[in-house]
């Protein structure tokens, strides 16, 4: 009878318990919400541990776990943090179920669970498992939307989905329709807009995020880089204090030939111990000094870089810079010992480590007056680049593929200086050489030149180069490469 009695108690109590399940976003929750996405989600969870007991019926604190667990997961990549995080994903997404129906957070809050869990899954290649919570969260997000049209934080994540759904190739697209998931670039990136400059009671809940994806949709998805850096010049960011606006800027400026800008970011963020440590810094300072050729600076980052992280992605990536340090220092024994890490460590996930692997199982080395201008191009410094290969022509160079390098490499520099006429005719030269060649300079030199005719507004002209980076096969960087012709000739298709 004893048992019984304490059966039912925990019984009627777990049920008073679900009776008063709600969603509350109060101040203090948008306070623990901000401390996550400037990535102080050390003071974050000692907030968030300070008000679970007292508010244990209010969901959004479970909500505000998951976004701690999916940044710190995502931006640092620990298997071992993984191992013992993961699982309270899909625990979440159970508590979450048993919410209020007639709030618009509760298919809202299962959307981001099943969303932040996707991304995570992808991160640690369960792609599988990912796609499937991909499509629970697009179809909740979508649901939420027709139930609840004006609770506009629903539209930041999916406008974000309907934009990265727009890039699926044609030949895929039947896939996507029969899962219920369709989307255009133009109208996911327009949602995201309509949050960032809506004043409604909404306002905060997202914005965060709202402005942290929305460079990224334009510059990736739109090929706009100058309405990108508009964005992010115009926009009240406080890169110092928010370190995932800081991670966007500097990135989205070391990835487009600003170095020295991407530099000034990384090196004046809010240095206390109360964000998450992130060895992301010291990668984007060692490129940043290694485009600049300040390779001790560089050579010292990267090597905490690598020294410090427990991730995968671009572990590869790193190692191959720094061999090409010691290369440039002449230390051929040291960059080769660099190089059997990029056969050894790290995984070939992105582009950047598929083609480390890629030039270290090759064996050859880079040019070194091409390393150089290569490496000044990309940082920004177009001038010293091209005054590297003054006086240099392609019979300067023996290999073929240097040869197609050279013409790339000048019409590189020339269009990044705003040269476009001059670089076409060089970017034509690298197509005419490296069309069968297994590196990226003939393809790019396509995608550039398709890019520059829709600059131009010859759309026409764009296409016909965006599909000849598309037949080109078997090349470095192809996926990506395929992705933004892709996409440059869905821009053009509606001009």
């Amino acid at each position: 009878m004893r048992k019984c009695f304490l059966l039912v108690l925990v019984i009627m109590m777990t049920s008073q318990v679900i009776g008063q399940y709600q969603y509350n976003w109060t101040p203090r929750t948008q306070k623990i919400y901000e401390s996550i996405t400037s990535l102080r989600i050390p003071e974050a969870r000692i907030l968030m541990n300070q008000d679970k007991k007292a508010n244990a019926a209010n969901l959004i604190y479970p909500l505000l776990e998951s976004y701690a667990d999916f940044y710190q997961l995502f931006l640092n990549e620990n298997k071992e943090e993984y191992s013992r995080m993961y699982p309270a994903f899909e625990q979440r997404i159970q508590l979450l179920e048993s919410g209020p129906k007639q709030s618009p957070y509760h298919l809202y809050s299962l959307a981001l669970a099943h969303l932040h869990k996707s991304l995570i899954a992808i991160r640690f290649n369960k792609n599988f498992e990912a796609a499937l919570d991909f499509r629970k969260a697009f179809l909740l997000f979508k649901a939420n939307k027709k139930a609840y049209p004006n609770f506009t934080p629903n539209d930041v994540y999916l406008g974000l989905m309907t934009s990265v759904i727009g890039t699926i190739p044609k030949g895929y697209q039947w896939m996507a329709n029969v899962l219920g998931m369709t989307g255009k670039i133009s109208e996911g990136n327009a949602l995201v807009l309509k949050y960032i400059n809506s004043k409604d009671a909404y306002y905060n809940q997202c914005r965060n995020e709202a402005l942290f994806v929305y460079p990224y949709l334009v510059m990736n998805f739109e090929g706009n880089k100058k309405k990108t850096f508009d964005f992010i010049e115009k926009t009240d960011f406080d890169l110092a204090n928010n370190h995932l606006h800081a991670y966007m800027a500097t990135n989205l400026y070391l990835n487009n030939q600003q170095s020295q800008k991407a530099l000034q970011i990384a090196s004046s963020i809010n240095p206390s111990n109360q964000y998450l440590t992130l060895p992301f810094w010291q990668l984007e300072m060692g490129y940043a000094y290694l485009n600049d050729l300040k390779i001790d600076a560089a050579k010292t980052a990267l090597q905490n870089f690598v020294g410090n992280f427990k991730g995968q992605f671009y572990v590869k990536d790193a190692y191959e810079k720094l061999s090409w340090i010691a290369y440039i220092q002449g230390d051929q024994a040291k960059a080769n010992a660099y190089r059997s890490n990029v056969l050894s460590k790290g995984n070939d996930i992105t582009d950047a480590d598929k083609q480390a692997l890629q030039n270290a199982k090759k064996g050859t080395w880079p040019h070194p007056i091409l390393l150089k201008a290569r490496l000044l191009s990309d940082g920004g410094y177009q001038q010293q680049a091209l005054a590297i290969l003054a006086g240099k022509t392609s019979n300067d160079f023996e290999k073929a593929a240097d040869k197609t390098e050279f013409a790339y490499r000048l019409g590189r520099i020339y269009e990044l200086a705003g040269q476009l006429d001059q670089a076409i005719p060089f970017y034509t030269s690298a197509i005419e050489k490296g069309a069968n060649q297994p590196e990226y300079f003939a393809a790019r030199a396509a995608l550039q030149i398709g890019l520059i005719y829709e600059q131009k507004g010859n759309p026409s002209q764009a296409i016909t180069f965006f599909n000849t980076c598309l037949e080109m096969k078997n090349h470095a960087f192809k996926n990506s490469l395929d992705q933004k012709a892709k996409t440059g000739i869905q821009r053009c298709l509606r001009k």
